[in-house]
């Protein structure tokens, strides 16, 4: 594949810069890649790009985005974070910081190996920080210290003066002293992902320390046991299960589809603080033996025989089966801590603020045992609905203290369906590929249709009356919610934000009309001007 040539500033393109992590998406007509590796490179790149390229310029750092806002037919040219990748402690700030090219793994082992330090950030390991934080970032620590944004202190940003036509470096905080600054900087704990300009770097005044060691351990459950009523009353019990258990666990219910012959669910429990190991242990070995007692009563355990998939928290071993597994913290990042092999991917998100009705856990029920035509069911082995537990220290911040209004949500869903075949890159929905795509494609959407039919066809609180459902996620973006292009961009944009899109004092559309009006850090889903 010929390269065009390149913009002043910028390398030559390589064809792996055309491709995102998933294999869905790739950028055909990429012109140039501009990889700053400081501050003044960042500006001076930005300024370029811009001039050149316009609103065909996008921004990388970990190339995990869900959706072709960064590679698709229309980029010209990327700005990739991935040299401006460190993570420490900044004297003159007094502040630890988070570089935006820095991904999950490096920033979890350089604030726990340097500083004891960590972040309730995401498992995947090779997400970037510049896209999951600002899209509000959460982890299996959330429940304990709440959202990354929660403890984010300020932001270095580069965004473009549509007055001057040139890029501008603010270090934006709550403190700032312009007006404008502190809502920019309350715009990027949760709505910065590709809207506003290019995030450098983020800054925390304090961060928690990290827990000394953390227990796993997984209940699995053969497909072959399971019936309507008894999948319903397993989802019962896991919606009061995640309504208390303390903050120092986390658990993750993988509803897997039935072609992989069982579903399960991991928890992690990290040592509170002050907590001897033999304590700890002791009070997690309690826990799992009640946690057997409490599902064993719906359907039999049975010994996990493949590793359980999805997003986040794919294991490439059988975590804790059938005993628990007392790690230290470190060791539970890297036995939790995958992204999954690069593959072609669909996702959904929801909030819950309360159990499943039970239409939804019907509808869950009959998805999961559906294979769609034009796929065979070791094709589907790998899709599920993936169930998070939430709440706890996330649910202690006001919905518009951040962009992330979502909390009361006791549990956040992800609905997830992989495939892979032999196409080479950007050939993937080709035929004959394209068949196969389709198949997952309506898999997946019909699945997510018909749990909030109820709701029109998506978790819109707007039309619950029971307040169950709660909106979707940013950082799980859906382009089948709406876009810019079909011209229903605020029907997703309000699930995502809810009143804190349009309609409260402070919005992140008058946040957007102030610092790009000109547009020009757009997608699909990017927040409009007007």
């Amino acid at each position: 594949m010929s390269t065009p040539s390149a913009g002043i500033g910028s390398r030559p393109v390589v064809l792996s810069d055309r491709q995102g992590f998933d294999r869905r998406w790739f950028a055909s007509k990429l012109e140039a890649v501009y990889v700053p590796k400081n501050d003044a490179e960042a500006v001076t790149h930005v300024g370029e790009a811009i001039s050149r390229y316009g609103r065909d310029v996008k921004v990388v750092s970990g190339r995990h985005c869900y959706e072709n806002f960064i590679y698709n037919d229309a980029t010209k040219a990327l700005i990739d974070m991935s040299s401006m990748n460190r993570a420490g402690w900044d004297e003159r700030r007094a502040a630890f910081f988070v570089e935006a090219g820095c991904e999950n793994w490096s920033v979890y082992r350089v604030l726990l190996n340097g500083f004891n330090r960590t972040l309730p950030g995401g498992s995947c390991y090779s997400v970037g920080a510049g896209g999951h934080i600002a899209g509000g970032g959460y982890g299996l620590l959330s429940r304990l210290h709440g959202l990354v944004v929660d403890h984010l202190s300020a932001v270095d940003i580069v965004t473009w003066n549509a007055s001057s036509n040139s890029a501008e470096l603010h270090h934006v905080s709550a403190t700032s002293t312009s007006n404008d600054e502190r809502d920019l900087f309350w715009a990027l704990r949760g709505a910065g992902c590709g809207n506003f300009g290019v995030i450098l770097r983020y800054y925390f005044d304090e961060l928690p320390e990290a827990p000394e060691l953390a227990s796993i351990y997984t209940l699995s459950w053969n497909w072959s046991s399971i019936d309507t009523a008894s999948f319903a009353d397993l989802l019962a019990c896991y919606a009061e299960f995640v309504s208390d258990m303390p903050e120092t666990e986390f658990s993750l219910l993988k509803l897997t589809h039935v072609s992989s012959g069982q579903l399960g669910m991991i928890v992690q429990a990290v040592s509170p603080e002050g907590t001897t190991h033999l304590d700890h242990r002791t009070e997690v070995e309690r826990r799992y033996t009640e946690a057997r007692t409490r599902f064993g009563a719906i359907v039999d355990h049975t010994p996990l025989r493949n590793p359980l998939g999805g997003h986040p928290g794919w294991t490439t071993a059988l975590t804790g089966n059938e005993s628990v597994q007392h790690v230290t913290y470190l060791e539970a990042l890297q036995t939790l801590n995958g992204s999954g092999p690069n593959q072609f991917g669909k996702y959904k998100s929801a909030y819950m603020n309360k159990a499943f009705p039970p239409h939804q856990a019907a509808a869950i029920y009959r998805w999961l045992n559906t294979t769609p035509q034009g796929v065979s069911e070791p094709d589907m082995s790998q899709s599920l609905l993936q169930v998070d537990s939430y709440g706890g220290a996330i649910n202690r911040v006001a919905s518009g203290a951040t962009a992330v209004p979502q909390r009361d949500a006791i549990m956040k869903l992800q609905y997830q369906t992989y495939w892979l075949n032999a196409s080479r890159p950007g050939e993937g929905s080709q035929p004959p590929y394209r068949a196969q795509a389709d198949a997952h494609l309506g898999w997946i959407n019909e699945f997510y249709r018909e749990v909030y039919a109820e709701y029109g066809g998506t978790p819109d609180p707007a039309k619950d009356p029971s307040g169950t459902v709660a909106g979707a996620y940013y950082n799980y973006p859906d382009s089948v919610l709406g876009t810019h292009d079909r011209g229903n961009v605020d029907d997703a944009l309000w699930l995502y934000f809810l009143h804190n899109f349009r309609n409260n004092q402070r919005n992140l559309v008058a946040v957007k009309r102030r610092w790009d009006p000109a547009n020009i850090f757009h997608h699909a889903q990017s927040i409009p001007v007007e």
